[in-house]
């Protein structure tokens, strides 16, 4: 499934180091891959499309890596009517 993760990044140095360990080492725990990635100008926000198996496993998987120095609201992407998801 492609969900979208809205990220409040509240320690941006913190939040931006984990990405660059961990992305590189997918797929992890259920989430397979990270589609895109959308920062802000201040670094502190950023909209994702992530691909996983569950909201839970990807949640479970971001408190993992980036613990408090950000949080996240999450939607699953309704695939049937979405536009330019598989570009």
């Amino acid at each position: 499934m492609y969900i979208v993760v809205h990220h409040d990044i509240a320690d941006t140095e913190d939040f931006w180091a984990s990405a660059q360990r961990n992305l590189p080492r997918l797929p992890e725990g259920g989430v397979k891959r990270i589609v895109n990635l959308f920062p802000n100008q201040s670094m502190d926000k950023c909209t994702c499309v992530w691909e996983a198996d569950s909201i839970e496993n990807l949640d479970k998987y971001l408190r993992e890596k980036v613990g408090d120095s950000s949080r996240e609201s999450y939607y699953q992407i309704n695939e049937a009517t979405a536009v330019g998801l598989f570009g």
